[in-house]
C-alpha cells in the first residue's frame, strides 16, 4: 500500500517545478497551523528561548516556522527525481575549500551542525560539493519502503549513510580513510543522567557528547557549517557556509567543542529563528539532581596548530 500511494501521489508531486510546489507549501503550512500540529510544542519552545519577545512576536515566528517546515517537506519531494544542476543552483556550498586541507589526512574532519534550514537537501547535495567523501548519520525509519527510498535519495550524489547504532564501529573500521563525518548536535539525549548539560538559548540543555568523544578519540578537526537564506534570491535558495572551529580538539577544554557549535547555532536562531526545528521537544528533560551544569570557556582563536589549516 505504501509503495502504491507513493507511486500515485507522492512521486508525481516531486516532478512538479518548484514554482508550483511553493503554493502547495503555503496550503500545507495553513493546514498544519490550523490543525494544531505540534503547535503547543512550538510555542512552548519559543517562549523558553525568547522570553523577551511578546506573545504576538512569538506567534509570528511560529507561523513562519510552519511555512518553513512545509517548504522543507515539498522541497524534499524533488529529491526522489533530483536534478543535480538545479539543486546546485538552489543550494550553494559557498566555501567548501575550508575542508580541502583535510582531504588527504585520515581520519578526516567532523562537520558539526544543527537541524536548521533544509537538512535533507544538505545530505543530498554535499556529496557533490565537498573535496572529500562525506558520511551522514541517520536513524532507521520504521517504514521499510521509505527507509530504503530516503537512504537511496540522500546518497544518490555521493553521501554515505551510516545508521546511528553502527557509527562507533564504522569510525573504527574507516579510521584510515579521510572523510567528512556530519553530526547534528541538537537532538535530545534519551538519558538525561548521561547527558552533558550546558546553558543554551538561556536554558539548561542536555547534549549528546558524541561530537566531543569522536573528535578527541580520533584527533579530528571540527568544522561548523551553517545555512542561511541566499540574499536577493527567490524562495528556496540557500547558502552553506563552513567555519573551522579547531584543528586540535585534544587541546581544548572538555565541552568546549560542543559549546562552540551551540554558540554558532544560537547565532543562527537569533538571526532568523523560524528555520530551526521548533517542533521537537528539545527541553523535555530537567537536569537531574547531582548532575552538574557545565560552564566552559571557549578559546577565542585556535592557535595550537594553525599551519594545518593553511597548508
Amino acid at each position: 500500500m505504501t509503495r502504491l500511494l507513493h507511486t500515485l501521489f507522492v512521486a508525481p508531486l516531486g516532478r512538479l517545478p518548484h514554482a508550483v510546489l511553493y503554493p502547495i507549501a503555503d496550503v500545507l503550512s495553513t493546514l498544519l497551523w490550523w490543525s494544531g500540529y505540534r503547535k503547543k510544542v512550538v510555542l512552548a519552545n519559543l517562549q523558553r528561548a525568547f522570553p523577551e519577545k511578546s506573545a504576538t512576536e512569538r506567534q509570528a515566528i511560529a507561523r513562519q516556522f510552519f511555512t518553513h517546515l512545509a517548504e522543507v517537506i515539498v522541497e524534499s519531494l524533488k529529491h526522489f527525481k533530483a536534478n543535480r544542476d538545479d539543486l546546485a543552483k538552489r543550494f550553494h556550498h559557498v566555501n567548501p575549500e575550508v575542508l580541502a586541507p583535510f582531504a588527504d589526512r585520515p581520519p578526516g574532519v567532523l562537520l558539526s551542525c544543527g537541524h536548521y534550514g533544509n537538512w535533507e537537501r544538505y545530505a543530498v547535495t554535499a556529496g557533490d560539493s565537498l573535496p572529500l567523501p562525506i558520511m551522514g548519520v541517520y536513524k532507521r525509519l520504521s517504514n521499510a519502503f521509505y527507509d530504503d527510498l530516503i537512504c537511496r535519495t540522500r546518497s544518490q550524489f555521493g553521501t554515505e549513510l551510516v545508521e546511528m547504532k553502527a557509527v562507533s564501529g564504522w569510525m573504527v573500521t574507516e579510521r584510515h580513510r579521510a572523510k567528512a563525518v556530519t553530526l547534528a548536535v541538537d537532538q535530545r539525549p534519551l538519558d538525561p543522567k548521561k547527558a552533558w548539560w550546558m546553558e543554551w538559548m538561556g536554558q539548561e540543555t542536555a547534549m549528546h557528547f558524541g561530537l566531543e568523544a569522536f573528535a578527541r578519540k580520533y584527533d579530528m578537526p571540527v568544522v561548523f557549517f551553517g545555512l542561511r537564506k541566499a540574499e536577493g534570491k527567490p524562495r528556496g535558495h540557500w547558502e552553506v557556509h563552513y567555519e573551522l572551529i579547531t584543528v586540535s580538539p585534544k587541546d581544548w577544554p572538555k565541552g568546549a567543542l560542543l559549546q562552540a557549535t551551540y554558540d554558532r547555532l544560537e547565532a543562527q536562531l537569533r538571526r532568523d529563528p523560524a528555520c530551526w526545528l521548533w517542533s521537537h521537544t528539545r527541553w523535555k528533560h530537567a537536569r537531574p539532581e547531582g548532575v552538574p551544569l557545565n560552564h566552559v570557556e571557549v578559546p577565542k582563536v585556535d592557535a595550537t596548530r594553525p599551519e594545518v589549516a593553511e597548508e
